[in-house]
């Protein structure tokens, strides 16, 4: 289980994918000789090509060859408890996140912005602070619109300060806090 996890969860904060294209992942979207992952979304239903960056390319591969139960299953992913079957929905991801968060101590509740979707929010904001293009982020995201991918500009705060105004040359008039 810790080696199919490890992957599941390097290609969420590695190649930003969702948990729907994570289950439905199958052995020949990988491209190993060209490095490449192509899949079809299953949120949006278009093509994406990703590289198949090492760290993932050898967490797949460890997990394919030493941890994934044998199965003729053309999805990656499976469950570690015969029968051996993929998962069928994205909340299995997000109770195997969940556990391990619990395990580091790190305490949770509803809406609280660290479930599983997490990983691909922060590699939207890592993408942003590295000053990759809009356009970019959202192709690697696998938006539809760029205006998907603007959530991530309002992470990064580093350079929303260089947006902010100064209060120079406007006068404090009336009466209000600190004027008594």
């Amino acid at each position: 289980m810790g080696k199919r996890d490890y992957a599941i969860i390097l290609l969420s904060a590695r190649n930003g994918l969702r948990g729907s294209d994570i289950i439905h992942l199958k052995l020949t979207d990988i491209d190993w000789r060209g490095g490449e992952i192509r899949l079809i979304q299953k949120k949006t239903g278009n093509p994406l090509v990703l590289p198949l960056l090492p760290d993932v390319g050898e967490a797949l591969k460890e997990y394919i060859l030493n941890g994934r139960p044998d199965s003729r299953s053309e999805f990656i992913f499976l469950r570690a408890l015969h029968p051996y079957l993929p998962f069928n929905r994205t909340m299995a991801l997000s109770h195997l996140w969940s556990g391990y968060q619990k395990q580091a101590g790190i305490e949770r509740y509803a809406h609280d912005g660290k479930g599983f979707h997490a990983l691909r929010r922060t590699l939207g904001k890592e993408l942003t602070l590295a000053e990759i293009p809009i356009m970019t982020t959202a192709q690697i995201l696998g938006h539809r619109s760029v205006d998907s991918s603007k959530q991530y500009i309002s992470l990064d705060s580093a350079h929303l300060k260089e947006c902010a105004l100064d209060f120079s040359g406007i006068e404090v008039a009336g009466e209000g806090y600190g004027n008594e």
